[in-house]
């Protein structure tokens, strides 16, 4: 055996590992020995060249001195600690940027999706997909739980969404090509599939087992569904419109200030033919107003336009692949290459 195989494979020196798992973690002390247990089983029956990313997000319960602990049972388990908690997008964020895999899994830290079952995910996405989603079909969550995670899924489809009945399921395994691309922050790491099926991708789901929560508490309890559903709007107002942000300020603009110069005409040509408008100053009022705001609002579109064009950047995830002659190179692959 070469010097070259002797090196761990967690080891910086070694070759890309085949799987990165990466998992947020933020107060889960009493999930963290039976979550690494799980998963080193689940990764060691997959491949020897694996990582295991455990991001502590400013956890306060004594999570980060049992990681520290924990850490030291496999050389390819790496701890990253955030100084104080920015979220689970902000977790997976740093998790993904760390990540030398060829693929990027992710899942939670509370162990209600078995790691065990990885392996029919990455199955998938050999047989095709950029992105598998875990499709959690008989949950063991609470009936508001249940119900939000419908209406939100729901909605995702009906605003232009890939047909999957569980879009926020935190068990996935993607290519890293995508998963580097991917906006995770502020809430966005609900949308996954939404985006990367706007961006191209191959995007599917797979069943997982779903199971109650053994120990710890929920971070995401009702008070955050109204702020995924505003997500969920600005993330599809923000992609729809990705190339264009101005041009629906400038419709609304337009149409603002056609009606108040309909409204300040009429009232105009009454005034002339009348050499009065009588007690109609409300509705000159309101057509001023709509002049105002339709200026207003077109120079709001203008702005939108200028400031895209003067920082719009190269998209890498539009590019699939590269054609030299015969040569054919996929951008995963070019990118693992560099």
């Amino acid at each position: 055996m070469g010097a070259e195989n002797a090196l761990p494979p967690g080891s910086k020196a070694s070759e890309t590992p085949e799987v990165s798992l990466v998992v947020p973690i933020c107060d889960e002390l009493p999930n963290l020995e039976p979550l690494l247990d799980a998963t080193l089983v689940a990764l060691q029956s997959i491949t020897s060249s694996y990582e295991l990313i455990l991001v502590d997000d400013g956890s306060r319960d004594g999570s980060d001195t049992e990681l520290a602990r924990l850490a030291s049972r496999d050389p390819s388990i790496i701890v990253l600690s955030h100084r104080r908690r920015f979220g689970k997008g902000a977790a997976l964020a740093t998790g993904i940027a760390h990540a030398r895999g060829r693929m990027i899994a992710t899942i939670d830290a509370d162990l209600q999706e078995d790691p065990a079952e990885l392996p029919r995910l990455l199955d998938a996405i050999e047989g095709g997909l950029d992105l598998v989603s875990g499709l959690r079909e008989n949950r063991r969550d609470s009936t508001f739980k249940i119900l939000s995670s419908w209406l939100y899924n729901r909605l995702a489809r009906f605003l232009g969404g890939p047909c999957l009945r569980d879009i926020n399921c935190g068990f996935k395994v993607m290519r890293r090509e995508l998963a580097r691309e991917l906006p995770l922050e502020a809430g966005r790491f609900r949308l996954v599939p939404l985006i990367a099926h706007w961006w191209g991708y191959r995007v599917g789901e797979v069943a997982v087992t779903h199971r109650p929560r053994a120990a710890g508490k929920s971070h995401f309890g009702g008070e955050r569904f109204p702020g995924a559903i505003f997500d969920l709007f600005a993330v599809v107002f923000l992609f729809r419109y990705e190339e264009r942000p101005g041009h629906p300020f400038l419709l609304v603009g337009v149409l603002s200030g056609l009606i108040g110069t309909g409204v300040c005409g009429e009232l105009a040509l009454e005034w002339f033919s009348k050499k009065t408008i009588a007690f109609q100053y409300p509705q000159l009022a309101f057509g001023i107003l709509l002049l105002l705001l339709g200026g207003q609002l077109i120079a709001t579109g203008i702005l939108g336009e200028w400031l895209a064009w003067r920082t719009r950047s190269p998209r890498s995830h539009r590019l699939k692949s590269v054609r030299h002659g015969e040569t054919v190179v996929d951008t995963g692959d070019a990118e693992a290459e560099q």
